[in-house]
């Protein structure tokens, strides 16, 4: 394999570990687990969800286009193919399943007609990176508000009060 495949292979691992962090940092504050790494549930213990797990909770959610869910699930599987072939002699031998994930890849990012396969695998797949790392790390950080319950009926809109504000002020200072 040539140096570039090796590299988005490598660039392949370190995001999943990204993305994977990510999520369990995620299930951990939703379900209230203090010590995700000691943790049976999420942490690197036999009982643990695995990295495909993770992400199935991540596309089980309704928070993602059907776009967006098939990014991440060919990501998942691309990552599956290159830990199952990580002796393959070429960067495209890597890819072997039946879903045809090189293909699907290169159809949701069109390369340069001249370019030969393998460079424009490697092209789509950092592409794929990228989308998807940005993906995870914009869902796993969405602020949320919780607001405690004595004031769970006061809903007030931030822009009126700012109105109000200014006509008072404007009122104070005539």
């Amino acid at each position: 394999m040539e140096i570039s495949e090796v590299k988005v292979r490598d660039e392949f691992f370190v995001s999943a570990l990204f993305i994977e962090s990510s999520i369990t940092d995620y299930l951990s504050e939703k379900l209230n687990i203090t010590d995700s790494i000691n943790s049976e549930f999420l942490g690197n213990h036999k009982k643990a969800l695995s990295f495909s797990q993770k992400m199935d909770a991540l596309l089980d959610s309704e928070n993602f286009s059907i776009i967006d869910k098939s990014k991440l699930s060919v990501f998942r599987e691309i990552y599956l193919e290159f830990i199952e072939n990580k002796d393959a002699k070429t960067f495209e031998d890597s890819f072997t399943s039946e879903d045809h994930n090189d293909d699907f890849l290169l159809i949701l990012y069109p390369q340069n007609d001249y370019l030969p396969r393998e460079e424009k695998l490697v092209n789509s797949c950092y592409q794929l990176i990228g989308e998807v790392s940005e993906l995870v790390a914009d869902f796993t950080q969405k602020v949320e508000v919780k607001m405690p319950s004595r004031l769970r009926y006061l809903n007030l809109d931030k822009l009126k009060i700012g109105k109000f504000v200014t006509l008072f002020a404007f009122l104070l200072i005539s």
